[in-house]
């Protein structure tokens, strides 16, 4: 049997949804081959970056105490593991 190392390379950026209904954000989760050279990846017919999953973002709370912002970071940093678990899981063999 014949094991084969592949690196993948996962990204996100933060795309602007709306002028119109506020601040509106969604952070879509990329994921490429990281052996392939920097000049093939940046090309967009290439297609070597693709959207795997968007992440969900919680509402943002502001002008609150400490204690409910620790909770809404520990709230939103389970959201992304859980994410990431799921977009991970069926590449495990």
């Amino acid at each position: 049997m014949v094991n084969t190392l592949v690196p993948l390379i996962f990204m996100s950026d933060g795309t602007h949804l709306s002028n119109f209904a506020g601040d509106k954000k969604e952070w879509p989760v990329y994921i490429t081959i990281g052996n392939l050279s920097w000049k093939l990846r940046k090309m967009p017919t290439t297609h070597s970056v693709v959207m795997v999953a968007p992440l969900p973002i919680q509402i943002k709370h502001r002008n609150i105490v400490q204690e409910p912002l620790d909770e809404q970071r520990e709230t939103h940093q389970e959201v992304l593991n859980e994410v990431l678990w799921r977009v991970l899981n069926p590449l495990s063999i």
